[in-house]
């Protein structure tokens, strides 16, 4: 599944972001490793999303009705005219 790799490497390049942040000095070991484990969770909670099929090109919750776009006529007039 592309979303479990694409969650996988930007969870990878996070880590050692703040694996680098940490080893400069500019947060400690346990700001690093509760971001890690922060990000973990983001992780893990975007793959069940995906898995549900409430993430993706085309994310949605299932058995509700996905509004239609808008119509010009349903526009605001600001956004209209511009």
């Amino acid at each position: 599944m592309i979303t479990v790799f694409t969650v996988e490497a930007a969870l990878e390049q996070t880590c050692a972001i703040f694996r680098e942040r940490a080893d400069r000095g500019d947060i400690t070991a346990a700001e690093r490793d509760l971001l890690i484990d922060g990000a973990i969770l983001l992780a893990m909670h975007v793959d069940g999303l995906a898995l549900e099929g409430r993430a993706g090109p085309a994310p949605g919750w299932p058995g509700a009705a996905r509004p239609a776009a808008a119509g010009r006529h349903e526009r605001y007039p600001a956004a209209a005219a511009a």
